[in-house]
Order: structure tokens, then C-alpha cells, then sequence
């Protein structure tokens, strides 16, 4: 496999940047290709936790590099502060690292805005108030700034003033820190990114280079948080599909597979709907086990059971060809697993939501399945042909420990 995408399927926090990681080293590129500093991961190395929100899932010490794309919104001082961490495990991952001049920059107004909105009403959307939201809004609104600009100084002046006049004339007081202040900011974090020895190149900058290397796409968040398919409005203001490669300058039609990461149950951060939301002791027990407290916000995430209806949908909007489970050890010693096969929707049953509105309406039609002790349980070989049969997708690999080696291959599971 030379070009390979890794999605999430539920609502974001299925294990991609591990995943991720555990393919990087077989790479020569792990592009991140949307979102912002709201995602979140975490990925051990040698026990050694590492907590990225921008930076795609490469080795320390490895050789792969990393491209952030144009689809992506880019705070440089978190950026930074995840460089510099990386670095103290692998000296000179700096200069692995390429970000697109075409960016768009995440301001502090930005994430000042990003509050106030949550604050002032009465129900709020749940965001990290990373400031993600209001700074896709600028850039679809044409107001914003993207990286280039930083080496325009006079292009960067004008743009913070108009925008800066902008935000004050709606917040007023609440939005603080001048255009000459931020100028400054800006121009300091980009002498820090020169010095750590960061490129910036543009993908046709890399394109004879791109060509004839392999490439893995790393997706923030999941389809079901997608701007356009998931449950909006309790979505992310982005894109979350395979597709949206394309919007970084790169050929959806190369892609040799696309790798849906799912876990063997569910979870989400913030509000909106869950159809399989489950609350009480196992929910408990499943949090506590699988950690499921958030990488970007440290919110304890909604539990609830493996959503197949769900699934099926990921898988067709983001052309998903393949599937990884995670998390399946977590599961183990849970008495009874449940599994929903379908949705009861206005009295009728669907084993597919037409539309996230459905989400909304579902009452969940649950199969029970018996646990297992180990990955070489028959049960658990048959809760795996379950999942796929009723899916209609192949799970090719099983994440079964918080470490990045802790992955099986199917044909491996007998050796578990």
C-alpha cells in the first residue's frame, strides 16, 4: 500500500493517531489534512505518553515526516509547544516537519470568540473553545489570515486591523489584545518556527517528491462529528471524510484504502445525540478502563454501546474500504456486550440512517453477544464476524492495548 487514509467512524476518539502511528513508520508522509488543535490524541512510545492536537502521529525518532495541509485551521503556539515536546524524545524532528504557506492561522480572538459564543447561550454547542468554530467561519467569510502572510508584513498588518476592528465592533471590550500586540506575537512564533528548522512548502512545492513517495492521511475526529453528515449542528466545523484530501492539494483517486478506525464500543465528548448512550455502572466501568476522558478538553466521554447502523453510514460517506477495532480489550470481563443492529425510526426499523437526521429519532434494536477473556476467545472471533458481516467490511487489524505495538493482523488473532 503505497497511499493509504485512516477515518474515524463514531464521533471522534477511536484511536487514530495510534493507528496512525503504528502505520507511520512504513511511510515516507503522514499528512493531516483537516481540522484543528480541537482533535486530540495520544500515542505511547516505550510507555512514554505523547498528546498531539496538530501534529500528525509520527515517530519521534523515526524518519517519516509530516505535512500539515491547507484544510487544516493552525495555532502556531500550540504547534510549537508540541514540537518542542516531540523533540525532547527526537532531536531534529523539527525538520521533518512541512507546514503549507496556504494554512489559515487560529487567532486569539479567535478562541476569545469561541467563548464568548459558548457563554452567552443557553445551549451551547460543547466546543474545546480552541477556537476552531469562528476561525473556519473567517476563512468561509474571506476575513481571516493564512500562514503566507506572516512573511508579508505589511499584508499581516492590514489583515489583523480589519479583523480586529471587526471583532470589537460585535464583542466590543470582551475581545482583547490589539492588532500591534498580535502583529508582534505572530512574528515572534514565526522566527521560533524558523529557528526549531520547520519548512514551509506548498504540496506542488513537493509534488515531483510526492509523487514517488508513499503517503498516510491522517483524519481529525470522526464522520459522525462531520460538518456536512454528522449530527449537526453538534458537529465540528470541518470535514472528517477521506475525500477532503483533495482540498489539501492531493488525488482522492490514489488512494489504495481507506481505513475506518472503530472502537468496540462508543463514546462522545460534548452534547448532541447517541443513540446508544448507556449510563449506570458498566458505563462506569468501561470509562474507568478504557480512559475515556478527553485528550483536548480532559471531559469525561459519553459511553455507550457499538453503534452498527452508525458504522454502515461512516462507511459509505467516507468511502471507508477497510476497518480497524480498538479498544477491544476493554471489554473484557464486561458480562453481556450489546451490539445495535438497527434503528426503530417512527415505528420502522433501519439497519441504515438516510440522513444524520435520523440520529435524532432512533430508538436503538440491540443484539447481545457474550464476552471474551482474550483476543483468541471464539467469542470474540465470532463478535468480529458479526461486525463484519452485518457491516459489510473487513476488519483487518485489532487494537488491543493502549501501547502502539499492542495491534494484531487478523491472520494473527490465533496468537493472541
Amino acid at each position: 500500500m503505497k497511499r493509504i487514509a485512516i477515518v474515524g467512524t463514531q464521533w471522534g476518539d477511536e484511536g487514530k493517531g495510534k493507528i496512525a502511528n503504528y502505520f507511520s513508520s512504513h511511510f515516507d508522509w503522514v499528512v493531516r489534512y483537516s481540522g484543528g488543535a480541537n482533535a486530540g490524541h495520544t500515542v505511547y512510545v516505550d510507555g512514554i505518553p505523547y498528546v498531539n492536537h496538530l501534529l500528525p502521529s509520527v515517530e519521534p525518532s523515526g524518519h517519516s515526516k509530516a505535512f500539515l495541509g491547507s484544510s487544516m485551521v493552525l495555532d502556531l503556539e500550540q504547534l510549537i509547544e508540541e514540537i518542542k515536546a516531540m523533540e525532547r524524545t527526537g532531536p531534529g524532528l523539527a525538520s521533518r516537519v512541512y507546514l503549507d504557506p496556504e494554512v489559515f492561522l487560529v487567532l486569539p480572538w479567535h478562541k476569545q470568540e469561541d467563548a464568548l459564543l459558548e457563554t452567552r447561550t443557553d445551549k451551547p454547542l460543547g466546543t474545546t473553545r480552541r477556537g476552531i468554530g469562528p476561525a473556519y467561519t473567517d476563512k468561509v467569510s474571506r476575513k481571516g489570515l493564512k500562514l503566507y502572510s506572516l512573511f508579508d508584513e505589511q499584508m499581516l498588518s492590514e489583515g489583523l486591523e480589519r479583523l480586529y476592528e471587526e471583532k470589537r465592533s460585535r464583542y466590543g471590550e470582551d475581545i482583547t489584545g490589539g492588532p500591534v500586540q498580535t502583529h508582534e506575537t505572530l512574528l515572534e512564533l514565526r522566527e521560533e518556527l524558523i529557528s526549531l528548522g520547520v519548512n514551509f512548502a506548498t504540496s506542488l512545492d513537493l509534488s515531483e517528491q510526492l509523487r514517488n513517495d508513499s503517503i498516510l492521511f491522517e483524519g481529525a475526529q470522526g464522520v459522525l462529528l462531520d460538518l456536512d453528515f454528522g449530527t449537526y449542528p453538534y458537529v465540528t466545523s470541518s470535514s472528517c471524510l477521506a475525500q477532503v484530501i483533495a482540498s489539501s492539494g492531493f488525488s482522492v483517486s490514489e488512494l489504495d484504502e481507506v481505513f475506518g478506525v472503530v472502537k468496540a464500543y462508543a463514546t462522545r465528548v460534548g452534547t448532541g445525540p447517541f443513540p446508544t448512550e448507556e449510563e449506570g455502572n458498566v458505563s462506569s466501568e468501561i470509562r474507568e478502563k478504557g480512559r475515556e476522558y478527553g485528550a483536548t478538553t480532559g471531559r469525561p466521554r459519553r459511553i455507550g454501546w457499538l453503534d452498527l447502523p452508525a458504522l454502515r453510514y461512516a462507511c459509505e460517506k467516507s468511502a471507508i474500504t477497510s476497518l480497524i477495532m480498538t479498544k477491544v480489550d476493554v471489554l473484557v470481563g464486561i458480562d453481556e456486550i450489546k451490539v445495535c443492529t438497527g434503528y426503530r425510526i417512527n415505528g420502522r426499523i433501519s439497519d441504515i440512517p438516510a440522513s444524520s437526521y435520523d440520529f435524532f429519532k432512533a430508538e436503538p434494536v440491540y443484539n447481545s453477544l457474550p464476552s471474551w477473556k482474550s483476543t483468541g476467545d471464539t467469542s470474540f472471533s465470532r463478535f468480529l464476524e458479526f461486525v463484519e458481516r452485518t457491516v459489510g467490511r473487513r476488519i483487518a487489524y485489532i487494537s488491543h492495548g493502549p501501547e502502539t505495538n499492542q495491534i494484531l493482523q487478523r491472520n494473527e488473532l490465533s496468537k493472541g
